[in-house]
C-alpha cells in the first residue's frame, strides 16, 4: 500500500496527557490546524475566545465562545482568521475498555454549536459543557502535586465518558428525543461493534442474529425502530475506512472500494455521498490540499487562558444558580 509521498501526512498534534489518567489537554491560539484523525480517541474542541471554523465530514461549523464539537475517528481540521483561543480535550479510549469493553468500536456525535442540524442546547449538552469548564477551572487551581489530583482527573473523565457513551451515541443524534432503555442500547452497541470488526466481509441480518443469539426478525425490528438501519450503519463504517484510505494512500477509488468491503464501486459512491456529502474524489482533493498546509498555532499553558476560563466559570455559575438552569436533568 503506497502513500502519497508525504501528501497524506501532517504533524502530529501536541497532546499534554495528564499522567496516569486517560485525559489530555491542549490550549492553543489557532489560526490553522491541518486535517488529522485519531485512533481510539475522542477529541472535544471548545472555543474560549473569538471564533473558529471546525471542518469534518465535508461540513463546516463555526464555533464561538463556549461552543464545542466532539469528533472520534473522522478526519477534521480547524481554521480561524483571528487566532481564536481554543482548548481541546482528548480521551484515550484504550484506557476505557475495562469500563466499556466495546468503546473503541462505537459512533459518537456531539455538536455543541448553534449550527448543528439537531437541537444542541439540551440538558446533556449543558452538562457536558459544565463538566469541561469545571476541568479547566480545576487545572487552574491545581498543579498536579496535590494528593488526590490524579484520582480527581480520572474520576471526572469517567463522568464525561459516561455522558458521551450513554447520551451522545450516534443513535440519539440521528433520532433526537428518542428514549432507549439500557438493555436495548447495550444490544445496539454490541451490533455496531460487530459491524466494525467484520465490515470487510459480507454481512447479513442472519449473521447479526446468530452473533446476538436472537431471531433475524427481532434484529430487523430492533434496527428499524432504534437505529439508522443495518445497511446505513454498515455503509458508514465502510465509508469511514474508505475515507482513511483516500487520504493516506494513492490507491484508486475502485481498489479502495473493494478494500473497504463494498461489492461494487457504484455502491461506495452512493454511500460516501450520503455520509460525507461529496464524491470520494472531491473529498480526497479538498482534504489533501488542506493537508499540505502547515499548522499555524501557538501552544499555551492553561494559566495563560485564566481570564477566559474564569469568565466562563462565572457564567456557568450564574446560569445554574441565578438563572435557574438545571444542567443535571
Amino acid at each position: 500500500m503506497k502513500t502519497h509521498s508525504g501528501q497524506g501526512k501532517t504533524a502530529a498534534e501536541t497532546i499534554n496527557w495528564i499522567k496516569d489518567t486517560p485525559l489530555g489537554i491542549a490550549v492553543r491560539r489557532i489560526s490553522f490546524v491541518a486535517p488529522h484523525a485519531h485512533e481510539n480517541m475522542i477529541e472535544i474542541t471548545m472555543c474560549l475566545e473569538g471564533s473558529i471554523t471546525f471542518d469534518y465530514c465535508f461540513e463546516e461549523f463555526r464555533l464561538t465562545e463556549g461552543e464545542y464539537i466532539l469528533v472520534d475517528r473522522d478526519t477534521h481540521y480547524m481554521h480561524s482568521g483571528n487566532d481564536a483561543l481554543c482548548v481541546s480535550f482528548y480521551i484515550d479510549l484504550s484506557k476505557m475498555t475495562n469500563r466499556y469493553s466495546n468503546v473503541c468500536n462505537q459512533m459518537f456525535v456531539c455538536e455543541g454549536t448553534s449550527e448543528s442540524e439537531v437541537p444542541y442546547n439540551t440538558p446533556e449538552h449543558k452538562q457536558l459543557r459544565g463538566m469541561l469548564i469545571a476541568v479547566l477551572d480545576y487545572l487552574l487551581k491545581n498543579d498536579g502535586t496535590e494528593e488526590y489530583f490524579t484520582e480527581d482527573i480520572s474520576h471526572v473523565t469517567e463522568g464525561i465518558m459516561d455522558l458521551i457513551y450513554y447520551k451522545f451515541d450516534y443513535l440519539y443524534w440521528k433520532r433526537p428525543g428518542q428514549i432507549i432503555n439500557d438493555k436495548i442500547l447495550k444490544r445496539m452497541k454490541e451490533i455496531v461493534s460487530y459491524l466494525f470488526q467484520h465490515y470487510t466481509e459480507k454481512i447479513t441480518l442472519d449473521d447479526l442474529a446468530e452473533h446476538a443469539g436472537v431471531s433475524t426478525g427481532y434484529i430487523s425490528a430492533l434496527l428499524s425502530k432504534n437505529a439508522i438501519g443495518f445497511q446505513q450503519c454498515l455503509t458508514y463504517i465502510r465509508s469511514w475506512h474508505a475515507e482513511r484510505l483516500l487520504l493516506t494512500t494513492d490507491m484508486s477509488i475502485a481498489d479502495i472500494s473493494a478494500e473497504s468491503g463494498f461489492s461494487a464501486t457504484k455502491y461506495m459512491y452512493f454511500a460516501f455521498n450520503f455520509w460525507y456529502h461529496c464524491t470520494p474524489g472531491e473529498y480526497r482533493s479538498k482534504y489533501l490540499r488542506e493537508m499540505r498546509k502547515k499548522n499555524r498555532l501557538k501552544e499555551i499553558p492553561v494559566v495563560e487562558a485564566k481570564e477566559q476560563i474564569m469568565h466562563m466559570t462565572n457564567e456557568q455559575l450564574i446560569l445554574m444558580y441565578i438563572k435557574g438552569e438545571d444542567v443535571w436533568n
